[in-house]
């Protein structure tokens, strides 16, 4: 399989020395990393303007697809991250304002998507980030009969799949019309979401078994115990769901959903045919039993599941510290890689969900103080980079969790 780094002239740049790419193209799959609306020294363009950044963003977008022999037709899947401080009705109207924007360059159909709100980002005064995956060649949409839908008329897709392989959009527990159901109840709501990724699945011809990739997003609002306790909860109800051997997963804590009350919203990728489990010996394991695994190998391709600083039993190494628990992170992905025969140089896509105290430059510091570490470990040239800042992870003490997609 064929894989070149795409790196645009003129494009935005980091606030320091990195060796990220800014997408790869991997046989008929392009990977754009994290967009984001800043200049050549990371800094913000367009601060608190939500329409502009969407804006540049895009157009960032864009480029990198062109530079691939792609376009903007060609994306099936779009993760968007936003932040916004406001609450109820007034996230639901900055995510409609962002998603009219976002009407003006995604194309009919539209990809399989996924929007989160976030703590925030690396460079003061960014509102959004934008990371996605395009497929050039065939591809078959995914639509089943009687789904959710959006609270506004959007181009947006449930699925597309690809080949072998079907990615599942964000699902979440809502009406035709974008209305919550199960307001509070996040057992119903995780029934409802993990029903809608089933359907979406089996008009891919896929089943559950099939996934090898689960991004559950879920907002607590809980700290400490009680957060582990909701993570345990939420996956409780997942695993009735989850197949043995079930798919790499990540799951991190959101602010939250453009909807009011939803507390989940969950992304799949499947693969259907061949495929190798990956668990590396002596490696972190979760605080309750679960069929997840630490990665699949699918023909040339590795999706590595969130990994995290802990130790066999779930338990938080490095407690607080944020530059070591990245080394111990690094070393588990690289230890799954190795599972697959495969190395730091061959990911292709990195996603680090982080979390840190204060505002502005004092989040860069930190962001910075992470990304030197990851610098450390990471090969050069490296892969299309998305970071965001979460308000915590499942268990008191973690700082961060990172997961990626690599090429053999």
């Amino acid at each position: 399989m064929s894989k070149i780094r795409i790196m645009p002239n003129d494009h935005w740049d980091w606030s320091m020395p990195v060796k990220f790419s800014q997408g790869w193209k991997v046989g008929n799959l392009v990977f754009v990393g994290g967009q984001i609306s800043a200049d050549r020294h990371g800094r913000t363009i367009g601060k608190d303007d939500i329409a502009t950044q969407t804006r540049n963003v895009f157009e960032h977008i864009r480029t990198v697809l062109r530079a691939a022999g792609a376009d903007l037709s060609d994306i099936v899947r779009l993760n968007t991250y936003y932040h916004h401080s406001g609450d109820g009705a007034e996230v639901t109207r900055f995510w409609e304002e962002m998603t009219r924007v976002r009407m003006e360059y995604i194309a009919d159909p539209g990809p399989a998507a996924t929007a989160v709100r976030v703590s925030g980002f690396a460079f003061e005064g960014l509102l959004i980030e934008i990371e996605a995956i395009a497929a050039i060649g065939p591809k078959t949409r995914l639509m089943p009969k009687n789904h959710w839908d959006w609270s506004m008329p959007v181009k947006f897709s449930q699925g597309w799949k690809v080949e072998n392989l079907v990615f599942v959009g964000g699902q979440i527990s809502a009406d035709n019309r974008g209305r919550t159901i199960g307001k509070g109840d996040i057992a119903t709501q995780t029934r409802n979401v993990f029903e809608s990724i089933r359907r979406v699945l089996a008009e891919g011809g896929a089943r559950m078994s099939d996934i090898v990739k689960l991004n559950t997003y879920y907002t607590p609002r809980a700290k400490g115990v009680e957060l582990k306790k909701f993570w345990e909860e939420m996956t409780k109800v997942r695993l009735e769901y989850v197949a043995d051997p079930g798919p790499a997963a990540t799951a991190v804590p959101v602010e939250g959903f453009a909807f009011e009350d939803l507390l989940i919203e969950v992304e799949a990728i499947a693969a259907i045919g061949p495929k190798q489990r990956l668990m590396p010996k002596s490696h972190w394991d979760w605080s309750i039993p679960v069929p997840f695994s630490q990665g699949w190998k699918v023909g040339d391709l590795i999706f590595v599941g969130g990994q995290v600083s802990a130790d066999g039993r779930g338990n938080p190494v490095d407690k607080g510290d944020l530059g070591a628990q990245t080394r111990n992170v690094l070393q588990f992905v690289q230890s799954v890689l190795h599972e697959a025969g495969a190395d730091m140089k061959d990911l292709v896509k990195l996603n680090t969900y982080y979390q840190a105290e204060g505002q502005g430059a004092e989040v860069t510091k930190t962001w910075e103080a992470m990304t030197a570490v990851r610098m450390a470990h990471l090969a050069d040239p490296g892969p299309a980079g998305t970071a965001v800042r979460i308000p915590a992870l499942g268990y008191d003490g973690l700082l961060i969790e990172i997961e990626g997609i690599a090429a053999v």
